[in-house]
């Protein structure tokens, strides 16, 4: 793949005609949902910090469970919310919080702590596959929201922007939630799934993309019904939504997440936005090692700012540990 021909990874494909219709409705209604938070103190990770459980209330009245990382000190910083993987729960990820940040992470629905829901047997990605407004996906977007706004309801004034994290299944609804969200300044996504469906199912080898491949192969008679859900929930549609500098990594040799599919949702963007090709993800390849440094880069833009020339040409799209591959 050469680094400069992201165009030609730009797929057709038609959206529903209903889609900003079906997610105002969303928006809507998770707007008013009560999320009703409770904080339950914990012990101190480190000196100046402050750990505290965090529950709140989603759509359908789903109770997500997650924490709140915060610092001592009252003046604004920056604010980093995220999810997790497909099949996984949060970490506490205090070495954000050590660069200076607040953090809040939590379990999306049917995972993890928040976990407490009936799911198909097949895999939680078929759970409601019925219709886009029984899907679980539209659950976990409004997880997303309903966290941002929980954060925006405890921290106030403490602070200063916010990024939207994610990494596959977690960059995948973060994408989502950017496209219509209006309180995040930046989005971050490693190895987004959920893009281009049909090329992600027929290329994909394990995770979400593979469940949805079995059920198809078992019920003939439901892909179309299936397919058109899932395209309410196609990434490519929403990248396009997107107002906010955005920020995404692929990894080139994935058999979880297919580079083409991330390609053709980055494609999409008309925000400023860059591009970090790294050569692997979703592997027990040593080069995953390279995301730290992605994940550098990020934070550094997260706490010092976005750089004048965020998103130019010589900017835009930038290779990590493609060098050595390529010496």
């Amino acid at each position: 793949m050469s680094l400069t021909d992201i165009d030609s990874y730009n797929p057709l494909i038609e959206e529903p005609s209903d889609f900003d219709e079906f997610w105002r409705a969303c928006r809507e209604t998770i707007a008013e949902v009560e999320p009703k938070p409770i904080l339950a103190r914990q012990k101190a990770p480190a000196l100046g910090l402050q750990l505290d459980k965090l529950e709140f209330t989603s759509l359908g009245q789903v109770p997500i469970r997650g924490y709140l990382l915060t610092h001592d000190s009252p003046e604004p910083r920056p604010l980093i919310v995220h999810s997790h993987g497909y099949n996984s729960q949060h970490d506490i990820m205090l070495h954000w919080a050590r660069t200076g940040c607040n953090v809040c992470g939590f379990d999306l629905r049917g995972f993890g702590r928040s976990g407490r829901l009936p799911l198909a047997k097949g895999g939680w990605v078929l759970t409601g596959i019925e219709s886009p407004q029984t899907s679980i996906i539209r659950g976990a977007v409004s997880d997303i929201a309903q966290a941002i706004a929980v954060a925006r309801e405890l921290l106030s004034w403490r602070i200063s922007t916010i990024t939207l994290k994610g990494f596959s299944f977690g960059g995948a609804l973060a994408i989502m939630e950017a496209a219509f969200d209006p309180y995040a300044n930046m989005v971050v996504a490693g190895q987004p799934t959920f893009g281009w469906n049909k090329e992600r199912i027929r290329l994909a080898k394990a995770g979400s993309s593979m469940e949805i491949k079995r059920f198809l192969e078992a019920n003939p008679e439901e892909a179309d019904r299936a397919l058109e859900t899932l395209n309410y929930f196609d990434t490519l549609h929403f990248a396009k939504r997107i107002q906010k500098p955005t920020f995404i990594g692929v990894g080139l040799d994935d058999d979880v997440v297919p580079s083409r599919s991330v390609m053709g949702t980055a494609s999409r963007l008309t925000s400023p936005s860059e591009l970090r090709v790294l050569p692997v993800s979703h592997s027990d390849d040593p080069r995953e090692s390279l995301w730290k440094k992605f994940d550098d880069e990020w934070l550094a833009m997260t706490v010092g700012g976005l750089p004048a020339n965020f998103g130019s040409d010589e900017r835009r799209i930038r290779s990590i540990g493609l060098e050595a591959d390529a010496a």
